[in-house]
């Protein structure tokens, strides 16, 4: 029975751990849509200070994307349209981290030993790329 509960609880905790990362995904989408239609022909500035306030309103913290995030994070404006993206990876550790990091939080697959084969290869990358595009008049 132990084991039966142990099972179910480690399957929903990684369920929600994945449908955590797809729901902030789908927020984001959403605040870019937005963006892109309400503010077609608005400047960078001024599209991501109300993107600021658009993840305010609607709760997204901004540690619930990686750094990676606001790096790739692009904003083109030219007065006839907008386009909006972003890229970005989460990583999902069921077992936990990979403990035989080097100082930048990387490690090679080859040296790994023990549990941390396994953490490896339990580990579940996620890749989005939230996107969206606005024109005005007919450009």
């Amino acid at each position: 029975m132990l084991f039966w509960l142990a099972l179910v609880g480690f399957v929903l905790l990684n369920g929600a751990l994945i449908a955590q990362a797809y729901y902030n995904n789908s927020k984001v989408q959403g605040c870019f849509e937005s963006l892109a239609e309400l503010m077609p022909e608005a400047d960078e500035s001024a599209i991501l200070a109300k993107m600021d306030a658009l993840f305010r309103l609607q709760y997204i913290d901004k540690q619930d994307f990686p750094d990676e995030f606001y790096d790739e994070l692009m904003i083109s404006a030219t007065g006839y349209g907008v386009e909006i993206s972003s890229f970005y990876d989460v990583v999902i550790w069921p077992a936990g981290k990979v403990e035989a990091v080097n100082e930048r939080d990387e490690y090679d697959v080859d040296d790994l030993e023990g549990m941390d084969v396994l953490k490896h290869k339990l580990r579940i990358d996620l890749t989005f790329n939230p996107y969206a595009i606005s024109v005005v008049g007919n450009q």
